[in-house]
């Protein structure tokens, strides 16, 4: 089924169903559609992760378990609400229960009680308190994660931290990452994503049962390699780092900051000397052309040489390409002058692209595609 299908099927089930959804979207949520499909909602697989599954995990409404929820929360079962809740479980809804998230993951292990449930005739298997979860509210199942010694916040500290508690008073929900929580939020609702910025949060807080993955800051960043994009100043990464090593490689000094992987004034300054001594535009911009030219020096500085000085045109040159020789075959674009350097792409026999420099070695820069690639000599030629 191709996506423009699937989402055809799906506009089609909510206009059978729950054709409310298109006027108010306060009627988008799995319960209202499932019950008038006549289906019993048990549990929904909300996201998963490589380690944490997050569960949107629901009871069947009852009047013992109604009775059972009064008596441990007295404060939030009213009268009103009791009467309402009454009345839902006399309809056979369900509820979804804000802890109940946290404690369904815990007592099914981890979510694993329910995956085993998925497609069988068995129930959901749980246990009350396993993983040393207990059975508390939402303000007590916060003073116990404190009382444990987990970390916490308020909530302008928010690190990016995937299965998270959010905290206000007698509610809680899950952050799920990029700004967004998942909560369950009663018969009203059952369990909806929302805007984190858009609730009343007040704290975040660590659950003791809960491995938690890295926070985004604490991630090293991944490693680019020099010449794959364009750089500039206010732009860091690994690529701007190993830059930098080149340019004092070569004796442009970068007295204050030296090699701290981020492309300032400092930085650009060294750039501007290199792009001005080698015949380049001189805009403090490492794009492919001063890239070519700067592997090009490096070679030369690496064999003993000094850097070619830059022709001067006695005459309007005619553009020059580069040509593949190779047989018939196909032959590797490298990113500097040399077999050590990572692909690029490969180039069929044939093929021609505008050529840019010639390195001492015989390799020869050119343009493929959007950057500049290095070709060596044996399987190419100027023409």
């Amino acid at each position: 089924m191709s996506y423009e299908d699937l989402e055809d099927a799906t506009r089609t089930m909510w206009e059978q169903y729950l054709p409310e959804v298109f006027t108010d979207h306060e009627w988008l949520n799995p319960y209202r559609l499932a019950e008038r499909m006549g289906l019993k909602v048990t549990f929904h697989l909300l996201y998963r992760r490589k380690k944490n599954r997050g569960l949107l995990f629901w009871k069947d409404g009852t009047q013992s378990l109604l009775n059972r929820k009064a008596k441990q929360y007295p404060s939030h079962y009213t009268s009103s609400r009791m009467k309402r809740y009454k009345d839902d479980i006399a309809q056979k809804k369900v509820c979804a229960d804000c802890i109940g998230g946290a404690k369904g993951y815990a007592w099914t292990n981890g979510g694993q009680g329910v995956l085993e449930a998925i497609g069988t005739d068995k129930g959901i298997s749980n246990k009350s308190g396993a993983n040393s979860c207990p059975d508390k509210g939402a303000n007590s199942m916060f003073a116990w994660a404190k009382s444990k010694g987990m970390e916490w916040g308020t909530i302008d500290t928010l690190p990016e931290i995937i299965g998270l508690a959010l905290q206000t008073d007698g509610h809680v929900g899950y952050y799920v990452g990029n700004g967004y929580a998942v909560e369950w939020r009663g018969f009203n609702y059952g369990c909806v994503r929302t805007k984190v910025k858009e609730r009343k949060w007040k704290y975040w807080y660590k659950l003791p049962f809960i491995q938690y993955g890295a926070a985004a800051a604490d991630i090293p960043a991944p490693e680019i390699a020099l010449g794959s994009r364009l750089l500039k100043r206010g732009m860091e990464g690994s690529d701007v780092k190993a830059l930098q090593e080149l340019l004092m490689q070569l004796g442009y000094v970068l007295p204050k900051y030296g090699a701290d992987a981020k492309f300032g004034a400092e930085t650009e300054k060294a750039l501007r000397a290199f792009q001005k001594e080698t015949g380049l535009t001189v805009d403090g911009k490492y794009g492919d052309r001063t890239h070519a030219a700067l592997m090009d020096a490096v070679a030369d500085h690496d064999a003993g040489k000094e850097p070619a000085e830059p022709d001067e045109p006695s005459e309007p040159s005619i553009a020059r390409r580069v040509r593949i020789v190779c047989d018939g075959g196909t032959v590797n674009i490298r990113m500097g002058n040399g077999t050590q350097y990572d692909r690029i792409t490969a180039a069929r026999d044939g093929s021609t692209f505008e050529w840019v420099a010639t390195a001492e070695n015989g390799w020869h820069a050119a343009v493929v595609g959007a950057r500049v690639g290095w070709v060596s000599g044996k399987y190419s030629k100027l023409v």
